[in-house]
């Protein structure tokens, strides 16, 4: 395990890279793990693992949510509607749009989510780049 600090915002205009490691992760909330991939002043990455029969809240954030399911299922809750969601769909969140998320029970999901601009409330997780 390597002693690389949480809590980075990385520099817009240099590359970088990522490697995953153990540290790179970390429980967001029950049943659902987060690993930030970047987080930079223009926008945010990261990946989620979500047990099957786990639930995230409603809730709004003031960035754009853009995603993609790359194995599982799940229901969107988005306002008053609902969407299903398998692997290979995307989705688009407008900033301070309602939503929330329940994977179904035996479907261990992954999403890769994209938010423009940067997550603040996610550098405490953000690690720094391993390179280029």
């Amino acid at each position: 395990m390597s002693n690389t600090p949480k809590g980075t915002e990385n520099d817009y205009n240099s590359p970088g890279f990522w490697s995953d490691k153990t540290e790179s992760w970390h429980d967001f909330m029950p049943g659902v793990r987060r690993r930030i991939l970047v987080n930079n002043s223009g926008a945010t990455a990261a990946l989620y693992k979500l047990n099957g029969g786990a639930e995230v809240p409603p809730h709004s954030h003031p960035q754009a949510q853009y995603g993609v399911c790359l194995e599982g299922s799940g229901v969107f809750t988005v306002g008053q509607k609902t969407w299903n969601l398998k692997k290979g769909d995307s989705y688009y969140m407008p900033p301070s749009v309602t939503h929330g998320l329940k994977i179904e029970a035996n479907a261990d999901t992954t999403l890769v989510e994209f938010f423009t601009p940067i997550r603040r409330d996610f550098i405490k997780d953000t690690l720094a780049a391993d390179g280029p």
